[in-house]
């Protein structure tokens, strides 16, 4: 009796266990999208020692320039993705197609450029100029940073990154 009541009460509780939807990929995604996006800021918060002041006036403006940004980036990321789709044979693409893709790709850059000098000149209205250098340093720190964290090496001088002894 003892060893039925046990069985039905483990089954009571694994199977609204089992019944639980699990994240799909995209939730899963924009969760570590928030997750990084608030390890950003903390970063940098830290590294531009920013005033209350500043710090009211610059993230909006800093947050409105990567929103900028991050629409070049993907869109020029999508184009190679293309791009490399047709160069393994997964998808065709013809010459002028090719030719497009690539004029994509290009004008991307000159757009993130554009975007670049456009907010410097904004950020240099809000903060100082050596906070806008620590800002561009900060920016590159971060970006290797989660690399190493993606790749699992934790980056210049962790423990991760130094050899073992054998």
């Amino acid at each position: 009796m003892k060893r039925i009541l046990l069985i039905l009460l483990t089954i009571a509780l694994v199977i609204p266990a089992m019944a639980q939807p699990e994240p799909n990929k995209q939730q899963q995604r924009n969760q570590r999208y928030q997750q990084i996006q608030s390890a950003k800021i903390a970063f940098f918060t830290a590294e531009l020692e920013l005033t209350p002041k500043e710090a009211e006036e610059f993230w909006p403006v800093y947050n409105q320039y990567w929103k900028e940004r991050e629409t070049v980036i993907r869109r020029v990321q999508g184009t190679l993705r293309n791009i490399n789709r047709s160069l393994k044979g997964e998808q065709a693409m013809t010459d002028t197609e090719f030719k497009n893709q690539l004029e994509i790709y290009i004008s991307g850059s000159s757009e993130e450029g554009a975007i670049h000098k456009g907010y410097f000149e904004k950020f240099l209205k809000i903060l100082p100029p050596k906070k806008v250098a620590k800002l561009y340093v900060a920016e590159e720190e971060f970006r290797m940073k989660m690399i190493h964290q993606l790749r699992g090496t934790g980056g210049p001088g962790t423990p991760s990154d130094q050899k073992q002894p054998k």
